[in-house]
């Protein structure tokens, strides 16, 4: 797989999950900083190997953070993900996900509307 085809799946398995968690809303990609190297020097040399990528979500006449996590949680199993709903700290809803070497984290929190999907590619040599 190359590292365009991972950030594409990654892309949609985000998107897939957002809109599973908030039923009606369709998720905004926030942030997708493309290929990038995370062991990089700082003078920017060094061949890209992952992607990461963040996806909101919500409907603001809609605060149900544990059941929208819930609903993340159970779309990315149903998609073949080992997805995991961690405990609630201080109001913070989250989900950790893996596949494949990929990463994703689902945050929910008390009183917010909003939903964040973060997700990270495995590293691909290009």
């Amino acid at each position: 797989m190359t590292l365009a085809q991972a950030r594409d799946f990654l892309r949609a398995e985000l998107l897939a999950a957002a809109a599973a968690a908030v039923p009606g809303q369709e998720g905004v990609v926030t942030r997708d900083l493309g290929p990038v190297n995370p062991n990089v020097l700082s003078d920017g040399s060094g061949p890209e190997t992952i992607c990461s990528i963040t996806v909101e979500t919500g409907d603001p006449g809609v605060v149900d953070p544990a059941g929208q996590v819930a609903a993340a949680a159970a779309e990315l199993t149903a998609r073949g993900w080992q997805a995991e709903v961690e405990p609630v700290e201080r109001g913070h809803h989250r989900v950790s996900a893996h596949r494949d070497g990929y990463d994703v984290a689902v945050h929910g929190w008390d009183g917010e509307w909003r939903l964040t999907l973060s997700g990270e590619t495995p590293e691909i040599d290009t």
